[in-house]
């Protein structure tokens, strides 16, 4: 049984969603940002650059960019957890999921619709994972169609052509800003929307897919692949009652409500559940664990235990967690190791401050919530009820997504003033503070070229770690990219007075 030791030195995570390190000025939206309080919080205390990518974060490959479910994942669980992208390649490449119950099953349906976002982005999908799918139709003589969200967001803004031009039997194109890719529920009017397009059929039907999205561009010069406005390319090819459907997505965040329509009915009118009543819904992975989602599963997800949170709560630590709703989720389920609830309610407390509805356009509004999240995390510093405080500010991520460098630097900016409030109150506190980012995005708005780019980085990412309560610490090791993500937990832990888990990679510093 743990000492449950209560005298904590009380500790705050801050993470710069998507803002990582470059040393190139082009295209560099923290550089043009200033960053004069990173820069402050950095120079006086304890600092390096940290891996937040590859192998660090649990991705297949060295070269994978890192992204925010992995990266909280990572934080969270101290130590590196094989992805669901790591997990499925291993079972593509063995032939093991076509010999699961679930493909087995699917097999008997008469017909396979396939939902993929379209790219090889790997955040959420992998197109490799769908060419596989259709071999082993076409090997099994399983007649098939696919659904293409277009992506333009983890990959270049305007390459779906390359990625559709591929694809036999596309029944149905449109981007995933406007159909199936919500998030924590924020704007569920898009699977109402998925829903009405490939299995009602009302949506345009057009042509010639190529000369859509030429005219959408031309019509269109601001916006990417992510706005591409649903069509439906073979009308006699959407979903119909007693087909079987899979969705080839594997991140769970915007995975799980996809999985809620097609299991749970959620979103959709009695009238539209008849109409697929009799389908077979799977997904790729299971989504979530805890709600089931989905029931039926190709490959089963990572299991992640022995998460700080479980540690903070066996030694009766108060935790405080606050971000918007586009980053709850990775601030709570992939923080606490892919769990819906709190690991202990009487002792996290979590609050959720409303996104703007902007269909991921946040360029319009860059400074997003992140001045009410720093007030919120302020006001609970300064109560002193509790122990562990975290917060997520997403600007330099959602907005750097957009591709809008200008408005990418006031997304850096605002963070960075956020930075200095809360560098302020905890040196006045006395109360520990870190500074770091989850995966890099802002810091690369150009590619080498000049051209737009819009998705993440696998660059280091800055942290700051600012020892207010107890300054007799100092880095074990300084050298960029000697540690990781993983390495937060421990060095949490020995902020706060408390024995790291044995589990936990080690800490990032140690006594003077």
């Amino acid at each position: 049984m743990i000492n449950k030791n209560k005298n904590f030195n009380r500790t705050v995570l801050c993470i710069m969603d998507g803002l990582g390190y470059s040393p190139r000025e082009q295209g560099n939206a923290v550089v043009a940002a200033g960053m004069p309080n990173l820069t402050k919080a950095r120079n006086q205390n304890l600092t390096t650059l940290i891996k937040a990518s590859g192998h660090e974060v649990g991705l297949d490959s060295a070269k994978d960019a890192g992204n925010s479910e992995v990266g909280h994942n990572a934080m969270g669980a101290g130590v590196t957890i094989k992805q669901g992208l790591s997990l499925l390649n291993d079972a593509f490449a063995t032939g093991k999921i076509f010999e699961s119950a679930v493909w087995q099953k699917i097999s008997t349906y008469p017909k396979l619709n396939i939902i993929i976002l379209c790219s090889n982005g790997r955040v959420h999908s992998n197109i490799e994972h769908l060419f596989q799918v259709i071999k082993q139709c076409e090997k099994q003589n399983l007649p098939y169609s696919v659904i293409a969200i277009t992506d333009g967001r983890d990959v270049s803004p305007r390459s779906a052509a390359e990625f559709l031009a591929q694809l036999p039997h596309l029944s149905v194109i449109g981007g995933r800003g406007q159909i199936f890719m919500d998030r924590y529920q924020a704007q569920t009017e898009m699977l109402t929307r998925a829903f009405e397009v490939c299995v009602e059929g009302k949506a345009p039907v057009v042509k010639d897919w190529r000369a859509y999205l030429e005219e959408f561009y031309q019509n269109n010069p601001s916006l990417s692949d992510e706005q591409v406005p649903p069509v439906i390319v073979d009308k006699d090819n959407l979903i119909k009652n007693g087909e079987a459907i899979l969705l080839l997505n594997y991140r769970g965040d915007r995975a799980v409500e996809t999985a809620r329509m097609f299991d749970q009915g959620d979103y959709l009118s009695d009238a539209q559940r008849a109409l697929v009543k009799d389908c077979y819904f799977a997904g790729i992975l299971q989504y979530d664990a805890e709600l089931n989602l989905p029931k039926n599963y190709l490959c089963e997800p990572p299991v992640i235990s022995n998460t700080l949170t479980e540690w903070l709560c066996q030694h009766s630590a108060r935790q405080y967690t606050v971000t918007e709703t586009v980053k709850f989720g990775h601030m709570t389920y992939f923080f606490n190791g892919n769990k819906s609830a709190p690991i202990d309610p009487k002792l996290e407390t979590w609050l959720e401050i409303p996104s703007d509805k902007l269909n991921n356009l946040y360029n319009k509004a860059p400074k997003m919530k992140a001045v009410e999240i720093t007030d919120k995390l302020i006001e609970n510093i300064e109560s002193g009820n509790f122990d562990f405080l975290k917060c997520n500010l997403p600007n330099p991520d959602m907005v750097g997504h957009c591709g809008e460098f200008d408005a990418a630097v006031v997304a850096c900016q605002t963070v960075d003033e956020c930075v200095g409030r809360l560098y302020d109150v905890c040196q006045k506190n006395k109360v520990n503070l870190i500074v770091t980012a989850d995966h890099g995005n802002a810091e690369e708005m150009t590619d080498e070229n000049g051209k737009v780019k819009t998705s993440h980085t696998n660059n280091l990412v800055p942290i700051a770690i600012c020892p207010f309560a107890d300054p007799n610490f100092q880095m074990t090791n300084t050298e960029a990219g000697h540690f990781g993500l993983t390495n937060l937990a421990a060095t949490i832990c020995d902020l706060m007075g408390i024995p790291a888990d044995p589990h936990f990679n080690p800490s990032m510093i140690k006594r003077a």
